[in-house]
Formats: structure tokens, sequence, C-alpha cells
């Protein structure tokens, strides 16, 4: 269905019950709301925070509203008379225009409340309304017959990934990029790390000789890339590696007369702002940039804004958090979490940390996947969802790297199947 099959039941002044996650009233607004109407988000003490943010991001967002108002019910978000009396008050106040009610955030008890001052004062055309996240449906609700279900499709909201880091107040450290660095190596390395023995030989031969030349390990268990200068002098044979792998880095022109992979030949290149970013995508970072490219292959097609990179510092703590991979799909979030290691406690740690971060972010309709190196994806899937509860998370494995472009899509097209 198209934008137009909300006209019906859009609304001159629209109530919004104010949940932790904003998203759900954000899609709402713009889809429910007539050009000039008016969003009203009714919040306690513990919204306050978001509704203001969403208030000054509809305020700011060119979509032809009134400016927000908020409607505080402080502490008494599960008291009868106090949210019924702000709310018909509200109400009692307007002059004309079509009224909506959403009550899809906000406690049980604001919506149950809510629902009743809104009907006590409602028209014959007042719209109630509620966003299903697991069928992506805008649910309008009628007394005397059944909901109707209107599918909300990608087409009909569009939403970037930098709207909903703002969203939930969250500044990026910097732009995500869209361009993968050094695509076609990437494209070789996980050719090789399809099979187990080759990714064996990557680890063990090769890159740990590269490592002990670059990484400089400390006492304590941790350790840095060593300086600038002593980087340049670093030049690790590469006679062990697989064919492919060595004409990769000879196309980039990274390799001596002598069959060496020279940190000064890649330095001349001008391929990384700084050589010791080149070590790190070495490192695994390269695997993050080969998952890009592979969304990138299927954009256009089933999604509109992704990006790599989105580093979010948190106030109160050192790291902060961040996704490796993202993209929008409508309004969806789907987040990918990326990872060269073959270890099941790894992997599950990772993915973990992504479903939590990807629920926090997008509600209960954003999707999570791992694109790792272990060999049996399906039982560490298994195991996710057992704790989770939550079907719709994937893992791509080993076997699924090279053709993993469309193993993504398909994901994409499963998640729109179970939301039937």
């Amino acid at each position: 269905m198209a934008i137009s099959d909300f006209d019906n039941y859009k609304v001159d002044h629209l109530f919004l019950l104010m949940g932790e996650n904003s998203l759900p009233n954000y899609v709402t607004a713009n889809l429910l709301l007539k050009k000039g109407g008016t969003p009203y988000l009714v919040h306690t003490t513990g919204t306050e925070t978001q509704a203001k943010r969403l208030k000054n991001i509809l305020n700011n967002k060119l979509i032809g509203l009134q400016s927000a108002q908020l409607i505080s019910l402080g502490k008494y978000e599960s008291d009868a008379y106090h949210i019924q009396d702000e709310i018909c008050r509200k109400i009692q106040g307007l002059k004309n225009g079509k009224i909506g009610l959403n009550y899809t955030g906000g406690t049980k008890a604001m919506a149950v409340h809510a629902y009743r001052a809104v009907f006590s004062q409602s028209q014959a055309d007042t719209v109630f309304s509620y966003l299903d996240a697991r069928r992506l449906e805008m649910c309008i609700d009628r007394e005397d017959r059944e909901r109707i279900r209107i599918k909300i499709k990608p087409e009909s909201l569009e939403i970037k990934l930098v709207e909903l880091f703002q969203l939930h107040g969250l500044e990026l450290k910097q732009k995500p990029t869209q361009q993968a660095q050094l695509p076609k190596l990437a494209r070789e390395l996980a050719n090789i790390f399809q099979e187990e023995s080759k990714a064996k030989q990557w680890f063990d031969g090769f890159y740990k000789v590269f490592r002990e030349q670059a990484y400089k390990s400390k006492s304590n268990g941790g350790g840095e890339w060593k300086s600038k200068t002593a980087l340049l002098e670093v030049s690790t044979p590469l006679d062990d590696l697989p064919q492919e792998i060595i004409a990769a880095f000879k196309e980039e022109n990274f390799i001596t007369s002598d069959n060496q992979l020279s940190l000064q030949q890649v330095e001349k290149t001008g391929a990384f702002k700084e050589i010791k970013h080149f070590c790190k995508w070495l490192d695994g970072l390269w695997l993050e940039h080969y998952v890009l490219e592979e969304v990138k292959n299927i954009a256009d097609k089933q999604i509109k804004d992704y990006g790599l990179n989105f580093e979010i510092p948190l106030k109160g703590t050192r790291d902060g958090f961040e996704f490796d991979v993202a993209f929008t799909r409508g309004y969806q979030l789907f987040a990918i979490s990326c990872s060269t290691t073959s270890n099941r406690g790894l992997c599950k740690s990772k993915l973990f940390e992504a479903y939590l971060r990807a629920r926090q972010m997008g509600g209960d309709e954003a999707r999570v996947a791992l694109v790792c190196c272990f060999s049996e994806p399906d039982t560490l899937k298994a195991e996710i969802v057992a704790s989770t509860n939550d079907k719709k998370i994937a893992v791509f494995g080993r076997e699924h790297l090279k053709n993993l472009s469309e193993e993504i899509s398909n994901w994409i097209d499963q998640n729109d199947e179970d939301a039937q």
C-alpha cells in the first residue's frame, strides 16, 4: 500500500502516548497527521526527556506540522482521574478538526485511561490507532467492527539512520561511511575464509608474522600498533598465502618485487590516512568493509540508507558502543555485527550485544544479524533464539560468505514474509 492508504485516517489533532522509545510516535506522526496538524505528546516525569526531544525533531522536520505540544501527567502515569482530566481538558479546548489517539507508547494504564478520555469526547470520525511492530502495520480500531490493518511498506516512510540515533539523543563520533575500503581485496579475503584450512593458513602463517612485526604487546596483556616510523619498516613475506590473495595485494600495489607486503608501499598509495588504519583493516575490519560492499550491492532495490562504523559515545562510559554495519528499510533498523573469529563464545557475545543495542534503538521492529567465520551458524542461531525468543535473528557463517549479498537479500525477504 502507498502513503495514500493512510489518507482516510489522517487527523488534525493527534494524541501520542510517550514511551521510552520514541520511534513508534515518530512513525505515527508522519503517517497519521494531516498537513498543518498538531501532535500532542502525552508524557510522564519518566518520559519527559523523550517527549521534549521528539518535539524538537518534529518541529525541525519539514513535514508541514504545527508545533508539537506537551501534555505532562507528572508522576500520575496510572491515575485514571488525572489522565482523563488532562486529556479531556485539552480536547475541550480544541475548536475544530479531526482527533486521533495512538496508544502504542506509554504504560498499559495510560493507554486504557487515555482511550477512555478521548472516547468520551469523540466524534464519529475520531481515529484510534496502534502500531503493530510484529506485522509492521498501523491498526485502526473501531468499536463496532474489526480493526483495519494498513501495511506500512518501506516506501510509505523512510527513516535515515542518523534520524534513528537522534530520536535517542545520541550523536555519532563521526559520519558513517558508505564507501568500502579495498573492496576487491576484502572479497578475496572473504573467499579464502570460506575454507577453514585456508583461514588457518592466514592466521598461523602470514598474519602471525605480520602482527609480531607490527604490534607492540604490553606486559599487562594490552597492546597497540607500533609507531609510524616502526610500521614503515614492516615487510612480511607472502609466500605461504593463496595466489588469489597475493594477486589482490599486488593489484593494490602493496607488495615489493621480492613478493613481500610492505607497509611503506601501502603508505605510498595513499589508500589510508594513517598506516595504522591499514593495520586495523587487516586485523579484521576488512570483514566489515566486505559486508558493507555486499549491502551496497542490494541498495536501491531493497534498502536506501546504509553505512559502516556507527560509533556512539555514552556519558559515564569510556567506550560507548557501536554498530558495525547497519541499514534501514522503511522505518526498520537492520544491524549487522561482524567478526572474523570462529570461536563460538565470542560470536555469541558479539551477536547478543548487537541484539540488545538494536532493540534499544529500533524497538521490536529491529532486526539483527551476525556475519562471522563460525562453521555451525544454525546451532548458534538456535541458541540465541532460545534465549531471546526472537526468531528473526540471522547468523551468517563461513559457508555464507561467498554469496553474502544474496543471503542478506533473502533475510530481508523472509522478514517481509514473516510480517504478513
